[in-house]
C-alpha cells in the first residue's frame, strides 16, 4: 500500500467511520439503552433515548457515506485484489443495514411513538405498541448486523 499523504487520509477517514458505526451502536445497545430503561421509568427512558437515537440515525447514515467514499477512493486509486472484494462485501453489508435500521425503520417508530401522546398509557396488544415493537426489534437487528459487518471491515482495513 503506498505511504502517502493522501493514503494516510483516505484511510484515517475510513477507519474513523467504521469506528462511529461499530462504537456508536455498540455503547448505545449495550450501555446506554439498558442503563436508561433500568434507572428511569419506562416513559421517559423511551422518550430519552428515542431523542438520542435520532441523533444517532444521523450521524450513522453520515458515518456509512463517509465509508462508502473512502472504500470507492481506496478502490480505485490505491488497492486491488481479492481482500478488497471481501472490504467491498462487508462494506455494503454495514450501509445496508444502516439504512434499514437509521433511515427506514426508526423513523417509521418513531412516528408511530409520536403519533399517539397516549402512547406509553396503551396496552401491550394495542396495534400501534405491536407495530413499534416490530420495527424497534428489527432496527435492533440491523445495527447489530452493521456492528458485526462493520468489524469485519475494520479487520480487513
Amino acid at each position: 500500500m503506498p505511504e502517502t499523504l493522501g493514503f494516510d487520509l483516505v484511510h484515517f477517514l475510513h477507519v474513523l467511520a467504521l469506528a462511529a458505526i461499530v462504537g456508536g451502536g455498540f455503547a448505545l445497545g449495550s450501555a446506554a439503552a439498558p442503563t436508561l430503561f433500568r434507572t428511569l421509568e419506562r416513559p421517559q427512558a423511551g422518550t430519552i433515548f428515542g431523542a438520542i437515537l435520532e441523533r444517532w440515525d444521523g450521524v450513522a447514515i453520515l458515518a456509512g457515506l463517509v465509508l462508502l467514499g473512502t472504500t470507492a477512493i481506496r478502490s480505485i486509486a490505491f488497492e486491488t485484489g481479492e481482500p478488497l472484494l471481501w472490504r467491498w462485501a462487508a462494506v455494503g453489508v454495514v450501509l445496508i443495514a444502516i439504512l434499514y435500521s437509521s433511515a427506514w425503520a426508526n423513523p417509521i417508530a418513531r412516528a408511530l411513538r409520536r403519533s399517539r401522546p397516549d402512547f406509553d398509557e396503551l396496552p401491550a396488544s394495542a396495534e400501534e405498541r405491536r407495530e413499534f415493537a416490530r420495527y424497534h426489534a428489527r432496527s435492533a437487528r440491523a445495527m447489530s448486523v452493521a456492528i458485526l459487518a462493520g468489524l469485519v471491515a475494520l479487520w480487513l482495513s
